[in-house]
């Protein structure tokens, strides 16, 4: 197999409110060794962990009223199953080479290999993209979306898409239960001007690294590929194909996303081929776009009217083919942001209606630059018209480039999957780790992969077991085999310099529901001052912890809901118990958005830098989400910087502390600013106290936002009440808590 590598040779500096990443070139270099390419090195593909086959036809999925079944839970749990850095395989089955699907969520480190001759199809029934009631299809509602995308990354680091096969949106046949296609309704934003809400196709948020090779993405509703606050997103021999009637469908989007590369594809969409746009959460940099063949549409579009931070993309051997626009530029960036530090070089155009269009300040549309001297054009050339000069088209009948290819010779991708090692999962539902050798296993991981896929109990002897430890099977049990946490211990090292950003850093990930804890200490020994390095990240619900000790400095532990669809949610809840444990750490040590209680716990700030116990983060006045303290116990050296009860990772932001003992020296006002996008958070987050005491108790001189509470509003944050849910769940009760 061959791999293309790039040569990215400056640094990029990525700051998400919450996190600095920094990504030099190194790093940028490994991201571009994992994208499967066309060039000279060899690489492993992932193997699989498990295959499907198809049982439907293309012909069946486009017959009209078909009751056809879906294969979105078997798709949905082999990818849930699969351990980070293997691939779910798709493949044909006999005459059937067709998949129906709902959206689906693609999990950290998991490929999805759609493999040649198959076709993955996009559910036609609205309501199963909605994320309000009945919202998907009508009007758009500003910044929080109301569509998933059917396939969908949330901080799924190394995730991605490969293989030959095809993604299919079905954007111009009619919805079930309607005469009407995503298009139609699309299009009517022309008629209504107000934009209707389609789900785009495959969407990226927050995975760095996140990769598509190979596959072809056709008939989107929405965008075919939007890709948002991503770090080193890469695209190699993909294929995007809309027809004429999907006015709206942009094929490639980059919001917020530095470090990405685009090469060797083949985009025909009737909308913008690739669209480089800014947001309030950053800008896009650090692009390269090369050997990329356009058919249609509006071409290269870059800068948008309100942020226009976008910066040095390199454009390289770009053809553009019977297109109504070929590079435009919106250079109004309301909010300040500029486009800057462009190059385009070796590009041919043919057939195209407007070769250069901006948007200037004012708002007038033009088709000339104004003087940009960090914008540059080398030989690109429209052919039998002229060439772009620095700040025009410049008519030359005569000028010519070379033949253009049709998008109907677009090469195949010639890989096929690993099927070397699949995974099986076990039947034994009890079984024993140890180093010596006397148990089961000598690794926990092992252990884990072991056990049936409805989970079970795993002992594990007293140790240092140094190890990264997925666990992705549901009712999975983990105790250490000593009343003494700190005998049995999972340590790891990685950091979010080194390893893809802060959401790829824990030394323990539970990403499965119902899963408990107990007896056991978590480390992540990257080291002090070095940044981002997470000892237990927790994205699951039901999750239960008695009895631990987690170790770690910034940002030890990661208790968040499921996932979110952007920055403003909506988000799918989780709720956490952590019982009698000990957690240590510095800068926003307990960080995320889940509904999290912690009891009788201890908390405690290591002695160099600002301690703040905790960033939590929840996205929306509305989000189930919080952080309660109950009996618990803070603790932290005397020392010259700065120690918090918390800080608002996100403006609503809540915490509360119940009956806690605060010996740790903690500023008098409580709590700490941190403001976003230099907005005060304090005055919208929920901080707030009941009975306090110790020296760090202050109530008369606590931050003027936060809450003293009575014994009756205290009630209301009680575990009974907080964690119950829909279903009542209540861990405290089994241990008399209440």
């Amino acid at each position: 197999m061959l791999l293309q590598r790039y040569n990215v040779t400056s640094a990029i500096v990525w700051r998400s409110n919450r996190m600095q990443v920094r990504v030099i070139s190194a790093a940028l270099a490994v991201l571009s060794l994992m994208m499967i390419g066309n060039a000279c090195a060899e690489t492993p593909l992932p193997p699989a962990c498990s295959v499907l086959t198809a049982h439907l036809t293309d012909a069946a999925v486009d017959s009209p009223g078909a009751d056809l079944a879906m294969d979105t839970a078997r798709i949905q749990q082999a990818l849930n199953l699969c351990s980070p850095g293997r691939a779910v395989v798709l493949q044909v089955r006999g005459k059937s080479d067709a998949f129906l699907s709902a959206p689906l969520i693609l999990p950290r480190g998991v490929t999805l290999w759609i493999d040649h001759g198959v076709t993955l199809y996009a559910s036609r029934n609205p309501r199963d993209y909605d994320l309000s009631p009945s919202a998907c299809g009508g009007t758009a509602s500003g910044r929080v979306p109301v569509c998933k995308p059917f396939i969908y990354a949330y901080q799924a680091v190394y995730s991605g898409i490969l293989g030959g096969g095809t993604i299919d949106g079905q954007g111009g046949r009619p919805l079930d239960g309607s005469q009407d296609s995503w298009w139609q309704l699309a299009n009517r934003r022309t008629e209504s001007d107000k934009k209707i809400a389609v789900p785009d196709l495959v969407s990226s948020y927050e995975s760095q690294g996140f990769r598509m090779a190979g596959v072809t993405l056709r008939n989107a509703a929405g965008v075919h590929a939007a890709i948002y606050k991503t770090i080193g997103f890469t695209a190699s021999q993909l294929k995007i194909d809309s027809s004429g009637a999907s006015h709206h469908s942009t094929g490639i989007l980059l919001s917020n996303s530095p470090g990405a590369v685009i090469a060797d594809s083949w985009i025909r969409v009737p909308a913008d081929a690739i669209a480089l746009k800014a947001s309030i959460l950053g800008p896009t940099s650090k692009v390269s776009i090369r050997n990329v063949h356009i058919c249609g549409g509006r071409g290269i579009s870059i800068g948008d009217d309100v942020y226009g931070n976008v910066s040095d993309v390199d454009v390289d051997h770009v053809s553009l083919d019977h297109m109504q626009a070929g590079i435009s530029f919106d250079l109004k960036g309301s909010h300040g942001g500029t486009a800057h530090n462009i190059t385009f070089n070796n590009v041919c155009m043919r057939s195209v209606g407007d070769p250069l269009q901006a948007i200037q300040k004012d708002g007038l549309q033009t088709t000339t630059l104004p003087p940009l001297p960090s914008i540059q054009f080398h030989n690109v050339i429209v052919s039998g018209k002229g060439r772009i000069n620095q700040r025009a088209f410049e008519p030359a009948p005569n000028s010519t480039c070379a033949d253009l290819p049709a998008f109907s010779l677009a090469p195949h991708f010639a890989a096929i999957p690993d099927l070397r090692s699949i995974q099986i999962p076990g039947t034994r539902r009890s079984l024993v780790v140890a180093m010596d050798g006397s148990g089961d296993f000598p690794s926990i991981q092992q252990a884990v992969d072991a056990l049936p896929v409805s989970g079970g109990d795993i002992r594990i002897k007293h140790g240092t077991y140094r190890e990264v430890v997925t666990i992705r099977k549901s009712h999975v049990h983990l105790h250490g085999d000593d009343s003494d946490p700190a005998s049995t211990v999972i340590v790891y090292g990685n950091g979010a310099p080194n390893s893809g950003g802060t959401f790829n850093t824990a030394t323990v990930f539970v990403e499965a529901d119902d899963v408990t804890m107990s007896g056991i200490t978590i480390e992540n020994d990257f080291g002090f001052g070095k940044g981002q390095a997470v000892a237990l990240s927790v994205t699951a619900d039901r999750a239960v912890f008695r009895h631990m000790r987690l170790l770690g400095a910034q940002d030890t532990l990661f208790a968040a809901s499921k996932y979110c669809y952007g920055d403003y949610g909506p988000c799918v809840p989780a709720r956490q118990y952590f019982a009698d444990s000990y957690i240590e750490g510095n800068v926003d040590f307990i960080f995320g958005d889940s509904k999290a209680f912690f009891d009788h716990c201890e908390l405690h700030g290591l002695p160099y830098g600002n301690v703040m116990f905790t960033a939590q983060d929840k996205h929306s006045s509305v989000q189930p989400s919080g952080y309660v303290f109950d009996h618990c116990h803070l603790t932290a050296d005397p020392r010259p910087a700065t120690v918090s009860l918390g800080r608002p990772w996100r403006p609503h932001a809540t915490v509360v502390y119940l009956n806690t003992r605060i010996d740790a020296p903690v500023i008098p006002a409580g709590w700490t600013e941190w403001k976003r996008f230099g907005i005060s958070s304090l005055p919208v987050a929920y901080y707030a106290e009941f009975n306090s005491s110790g020296p760090g108790a202050n109530p008369n001189a606590r931050e003027p936002y936060s809450h003293q509470l009575t014994k009756t509003e205290a009630q209301h944050w009680s575990a009974r009440n907080f964690l119950a849910g829909d279903d009542g769940w209540d861990p405290a009760k089994k241990q008399g808590k209440h």
